[in-house]
């Protein structure tokens, strides 16, 4: 038997150019920031609350995970790439027992597998962790399937079954929409069976029904514990729920089935290894671009090694001497039997998905096409295959392979950015607020779209800052609320009179449009801004919407008098350089207590130190510590720097001219002439 070592170590080192390169970088995504901070305050038990209503095995996952890592992001991040190499070697393993004289062909399909660019959420590696490790279960448990049925003797056929039906029932536990890559395991013992028995495909079929029939326990048991002994409580994951759908207009719903399952096919098969790539690779820098092609010409290059080691083996002498021919292109069979396994199942694999009334894309619902990736990247190693011309097909294999190597970059280039946006705001806000009160709801306008949609990474990052003890409680309750400040959100804002209950599985939480706090940041350039009602800094880069909830913004809920806190630095990095926004948030919150004399000091400190904001409004509280100082001829000289933009000229005459202290003739003077003159 050929030694299968080459392929498994290339596979692994491609795995991790790939999916490595950020993992330092990265930490929380979107809903990962709630599933830490509810095990911050109800420690690992609460995970069963969690999923109480609909994955219970769910529980039991994340409980032994958090109780292993915490909310550390660096080894939940290791962990989901250990899975994905697992199934990585699992499906090697698969495709070397179907067609295992084809070591070339099981490798491209392998890789492929490995860097399938059509599952986004592996940036999320909390939240998703449960359908990274469903994957690798599901692949072993097809792999202990064949074996099972390879063995010939009876404790090794008895140990890959009792494997197979454990890992398989783990894998569907884990993500019940999986269950339809049982086909896949159906086709695959067809195949197997099919290549040792010369019959007509009724006979072949009978053989693949006897020897498949006890995997049926798979799927079965299940069923029998969701139906007998699982009581389902959300809609989204009911059977019976979703069923009802179809036969209340199984006309519609039919035709809606069919076009979902083709359009979430194509989004397995086709848009996957094309559409990722621009989608993320448009934003990123020239430095990072460059990077990600480098990276994707290193994984062009290995395949490119790998195949010509095997070449090079491909002729070999066995014992006596003689020269054994190893097959390197596979056969019109074999690829036949690549597209049909990996044809029907994408097909079959995204039909749960499909009868829950849900479909697969590539972006915001690429986890329910996860589980039939498997058969994507068997397809797409046949579609290369099919290919006649040797050339063409190469240019189209290492154009697939430096596409999806790219889109991964990309995709964790663009979280990295993300994640370092929101790590930044916070460590300034903890910066200009020592403490905030309970009960608060902020109002937050992030400088990046899609940050804080929902209220992800909203709520949960300030309460990690602000109010991380452990509490113990079964449901926790949030102590600050958060609303992302968009169309959406405003009238509720403008309305101001307001208090919502809300919740989600494991924590609630109180909308509380009586008591808000209004922070934005327009733009990565700028300063957070935690607005006072009484005199917010309106940027000219903030949307109209900062304008209009400014006025809501509750400015005692930041406790000044409190000690200063300190995020975590696993999850927000390291403090940044102290720069200009060190100096406004503390001159900000130094003018939130009235003390003038410190502005200004902070001020000359940031002046002689040569910093200065990219965005103009934040010298307005500066202008005015000075003004009370005294300090006509700083005040003058800043002018120059602030009236070049009307909006900013207006809030700072407005600012000025109220001053209800005393000032001088001098400052009198500069304010009407270098602030206020032409002012309507």
């Amino acid at each position: 038997m050929k030694k299968r070592s080459p392929e498994i170590l290339f596979i692994l080192f491609i795995s991790a150019i790939v999916y490595l390169p950020h993992i330092g970088n990265l930490t929380y995504y979107k809903d990962d920031w709630y599933y830490i901070y509810d095990g911050m305050l109800g420690g690992a038990k609460i995970f069963h609350e969690m999923f109480r209503i609909d994955r219970p095995a769910r529980g039991f996952f994340f409980e032994w995970y958090y109780a292993l890592f915490g909310p550390n992001p660096l080894p939940w991040h290791l962990g989901a790439f250990v899975w994905r190499a697992l199934a990585t070697l699992g499906a090697l393993w698969i495709f070397n027992i179907l067609w295992k004289e084809n070591r070339k062909f099981n490798f491209i399909a392998a890789v492929l597998f490995a860097i399938y660019p059509g599952y986004f959420w592996w940036i999320s590696a909390i939240e998703y962790q449960p359908m990274i490790a469903s994957l690798a279960l599901q692949v072993f448990s097809i792999a202990f399937t064949l074996k099972a049925i390879q063995s010939t003797k009876i404790v090794e056929k008895a140990a890959y079954a009792i494997g197979s039906i454990l890992t398989g029932w783990s894998y569907i536990a884990l993500v019940d929409y999986a269950i339809g890559m049982e086909a896949f395991r159906f086709i695959a013992v067809y195949l197997l069976l099919a290549h040792d028995l010369n019959e007509p495909f009724w006979k072949r079929l009978l053989a693949t029904l006897k020897a498949w029939a006890w995997t049926v326990l798979i799927p079965l048991g299940i069923a029998v514990w969701r139906v007998f002994f699982f009581t389902n409580e959300r809609k989204a994951t009911d059977i019976g729920g979703q069923l009802s759908v179809f036969f209340a207009n199984p006309v519609s719903v039919g035709i809606d089935w069919l076009l979902q399952t083709y359009n979430s096919v194509l989004s397995l098969s086709v848009q996957a290894w094309l559409n990722q790539f621009p989608t993320f690779i448009q934003s990123m820098r020239l430095r990072d671009i460059t990077v990600g092609i480098a990276i994707a010409v290193i994984v062009t290059l290995l395949v490119v090694f790998v195949e010509r080691q095997l070449k090079r083996s491909a002729e070999s002498k066995d014992g006596d001497g003689e020269q054994v021919q190893v097959t390197l292109v596979p056969s019109f069979v074999e690829v036949k039997e690549a597209l049909i396994l990996g044809g029907l199942g994408m097909i079959l694999g995204v039909l749960p998905v499909v009868m829950a009334n849900r479909y697969v894309n590539i972006s915001g619902f690429s986890h329910y096409g996860l589980p039939a990736s498997l058969a994507a990247a068997v397809f797409m190693a046949g579609i290369v295959e099919i290919i006649a011309l040797p050339s063409v097909r190469k240019v189209v294999l290492y154009g697939v392979i430096a596409f999806a190597s790219l889109s991964h970059f990309g995709i964790a280039t663009n979280a990295a950015t993300e994640e370092k946006a929101i790590q930044e705001f916070w460590w300034q806000v903890s910066w200009r607020v020592p403490a905030i009160r309970p009960g608060t709801t902020l109002v937050i306008y992030y400088p990046l779209p899609g940050m804080g949609d929902g209220g992800a990474a909203l709520m949960e990052a300030a309460n990690v800052i602000y109010f991380p003890e452990f509490t113990g409680d079964a449901i926790v309750h949030y102590p600050l609320s958060g609303l992302t400040l968009n169309s959406e959100n405003l009238p509720g804002i403008l309305d101001g009179t307001q208090i919502v209950e809300s919740g989600y599985r494991s924590h609630t939480y109180t909308f509380d449009y009586t008591n808000m706090l209004v922070m934005s940041q327009p733009t990565l350039n700028s300063c957070v801004h935690v607005m006072n009602a009484s005199a917010p800094l309106i940027s000219e880069y903030d949307p109209v919407d900062v304008s209009l909830a400014a006025p809501r913004s509750k400015i005692e809920n930041v406790i000044v008098d409190a000690e200063p806190v300190s995020p975590p630095e696993y999850i927000y990095g390291k403090e940044p350089e102290r720069g200009w926004c060190s100096y406004f948030q503390a001159a900000d919150l130094a003018a939130q207590t009235g003390d003038w004399e410190r502005v200004a000091a902070l001020g000359d400190e940031a002046i002689a130190l040569s910093f200065s904001p990219e965005d103009r409004v934040e010298w307005l509280p500066f202008l005015k510590g000075y003004a009370i100082r005294g300090d006509a001829e700083t005040l003058k000289q800043l002018s120059k720097r602030v009236i070049g933009e009307k909006v900013i000229r207006l809030q700072a005459c407005e600012l000025l001219s109220n001053i209800e202290q005393p000032l001088n003739d001098d400052v009198r003077e500069v304010i009407n002439a270098s602030y206020c003159k032409g002012s309507e």
